[in-house]
């Protein structure tokens, strides 16, 4: 268990994350849970959690959520959003955290460039699978694996 200690808090980060566009109903959260529990990251990655993320931005945890790995996992699928009671955009709320992490020198500058080309070739990817799948495009298997090979050339060489 972490301890979390009352002075390292920042009081104003829940404030500063709510001014982003998407974030305004970030503190109508009451922890229901129903963004994790929809959540596809989740499924397969159990540290990336939702819930937990956003009672870090309301207690103040600025840097232990700005430094954390588990913003880069959104996958941006706006699950989260579709289905929160209260309107909590999560998914435009891990995109702010994801600037202000690079803004503040928590991550490369570079990394958010990185994370939106991996999320764009999953995408594809995903895209081509089920055309395969369906046998509605003449999609091979070559031309997947071409994607696959291609993104993570990209993503490597830029380290």
């Amino acid at each position: 268990m972490e301890t979390i200690t009352i002075t390292k808090l920042d009081p104003q980060f829940k404030f500063e994350v709510a001014e982003k566009p998407g974030a305004e109903n970030l503190r109508k959260c009451f922890a229901c849970g129903t963004c994790t529990a929809g959540c596809p990251v989740f499924h397969v990655e159990h540290q990336y959690n939702p819930r937990k993320i956003i009672r870090m931005i309301l207690l103040g945890m600025r840097a232990e959520v700005l430094k954390s790995r588990t913003i880069w996992l959104c996958a941006q699928c706006y699950v989260c959003s579709a289905n929160c009671p209260q309107d909590v955009d999560f998914s435009n709320i891990m995109i702010s955290l994801r600037d202000m992490a690079v803004k503040e020198g928590y991550a490369p500058p570079d990394l958010l460039e990185q994370i939106e080309n991996i999320g764009a070739a999953a995408h594809a990817i995903r895209r081509d699978c089920i055309h395969l799948l369906l046998g509605e495009e003449e999609i091979s298997k070559d031309h997947i694996r071409g994607t696959l090979e291609k993104t993570f050339e990209t993503i490597t060489t830029n380290k």
